[in-house]
Parts: C-alpha cells; sequence; structure tokens
C-alpha cells in the first residue's frame, strides 16, 4: 500500500516536474525533481542589481542614469528583472526558452519558478510596494491563450509578499507583438492600450509582467494608474528583459 502510494505520488509530482530538463531534455535521476538541469540553470544571464537606471539596465559605477532616461521625465519609479531576454530565437538561451514555453505551452507550473525570479530581483522594492497589479491582455486573447502569464506571477508573488493583488487594468486595444517592431514604434503601439478597470486606495503599486522590451508597456501601464487611479508611485517587475546590456560612459 505504500509503495502505491509513493508511485502515485511520484505520478503526480510528473506532472507539474517533468523527469528531463524542460530546455535540453537531459534526465533527471530517480529523486531529483526541478525543472531545470544543473547546467541549464548555470548558462541563465542573470541581471546583476547593485548598480541600476531606473529603466533597470545596469550602469557604470559613474553614471547615475542612462541616456534615454536622463532625456525623459521618470513615469515609473524602478523597473527591475531577474536575467536577459533574447528575442530571436535561440535553443541555448536558457531563460527565453523557459518563458515561451511558459507562454505558448502553457506549462503553468514553471509560474513557481519565474515567482521566485521575480522575488529574488524584486527585493529592493518589497518594502515600498503596497499592492501587486499586471500587465492584462485583451480578453479574446486571454481566452485563447487559457490564461494571463502575468497575472499568474502576479498571484503567485502575492502569495510570497502577502499582498493582494488587484485587477486594476483592462486592455482595449488591438496591439503588435512589442518585439515584432523597432524600438521608435512600440511606445506608439502600446498607447491608449490600456484603461483603469478598478480604483486603487494606495499610494503605491507593483505592475508584474513576464518580459520587459523597452518599459513602453509597463510605461504606458502605469500611465494610466497615474493619471487616472491617482497612484502616487509606479513600479515594475518583470522575470526578464530584452535591452541593450552595457550603457558606456561615452554614450552619454
Amino acid at each position: 500500500m505504500r509503495a502505491l502510494g509513493s508511485a502515485l505520488a511520484n505520478a503526480v509530482l510528473d506532472l507539474f516536474y517533468p523527469p528531463h530538463c524542460a530546455v535540453c531534455e537531459a534526465p533527471f535521476g530517480e529523486d531529483q525533481r526541478a525543472f531545470l538541469c544543473a547546467n541549464c540553470e548555470g548558462k541563465i544571464e542573470r541581471i546583476p542589481q547593485s548598480h541600476l537606471c531606473r529603466c533597470g539596465i545596469p550602469l557604470p559605477e559613474t553614471l547615475d542614469l542612462c541616456p534615454a532616461c536622463a532625456n525623459s521625465e521618470p513615469v515609473l519609479e524602478q523597473i527591475r528583472s531577474f536575467g536577459w531576454y533574447e528575442e530571436r530565437e535561440d535553443p541555448t538561451h536558457v531563460l527565453s526558452a523557459l518563458i515561451k514555453i511558459f507562454k505558448y505551452g502553457g506549462e503553468r507550473a514553471l509560474v513557481s519558478l519565474f515567482a521566485s525570479y521575480l522575488d529574488q530581483a524584486g527585493q529592493p522594492l518589497r518594502p515600498l510596494i503596497e499592492q501587486i497589479t499586471f500587465v492584462p491582455m485583451l480578453p479574446k486573447d486571454e481566452r485563447l491563450r487559457g490564461f494571463n502569464q502575468a497575472e499568474l506571477l502576479a498571484r503567485e508573488l502575492g502569495r510570497c509578499w502577502e499582498l493582494p493583488v488587484e485587477r486594476t487594468l483592462e486592455k482595449v486595444k488591438e496591439t503588435k507583438p512589442q518585439a515584432s517592431l523597432p524600438h521608435e514604434a512600440r511606445r506608439e503601439n502600446v498607447r491608449g492600450a490600456f484603461r483603469l478597470a478598478k480604483f486603487i486606495s494606495c499610494a503605491s503599486i507593483l505592475i508584474v509582467d513576464d518580459v520587459c522590451t523597452t518599459g513602453a508597456t509597463l510605461t504606458e501601464c502605469a500611465s494610466v494608474l497615474k493619471s487616472d487611479g491617482g497612484v502616487e508611485r509606479v513600479y515594475g517587475l518583470t522575470v526578464a528583459r530584452a535591452a541593450q546590456k552595457n550603457i558606456r560612459t561615452e554614450d552619454v
């Protein structure tokens, strides 16, 4: 009877933790339960969290702002991301591969792993946050996918941080995938795409998403929360971001 119970437990675990690495498909040992093998885990390009611009880009110690932030008024107080994202199809880029498995492969069990990444990257923001929200999808797109990955991440992080998670925004305009557009077109692509869905009774809120490309989507969401929702301070947190990895002093 005990052996049957153990076999059943392992079968249930296999539903959530496959017996092989999700990226390279290397088999795990009989007692291993994970999504990534040690080799793939070690390949994840983490973003250094020690000296960041408010947009989340690592800076040289000699700079306080990147060129883009130095020439614009802040909407978000700070964006933080755990690791780098590769927009091109590249099976060797572990974090990008995992995110695509999550979004397009429907592997919802990855939420717990990604929430742990958000927790790590978001620790400097945690004492500043009163509520958590997320980037919404069009209802038809959410129905087609079966879930909103940003909402799943936000709710898992909310449980971890013991903070309320609210659906404060709704998406009202069709937009093109940000990754398919040139940098200068991305802000215009999301302009007017979101509206307030619920009044927020807090001074500071965190917007969660899976990937930050240029920050245009987070910025548009933050603008609505501030102008229509009366939120004073808005922060952004994503699992990954696609952006230049180094700012040189001569770029300023």
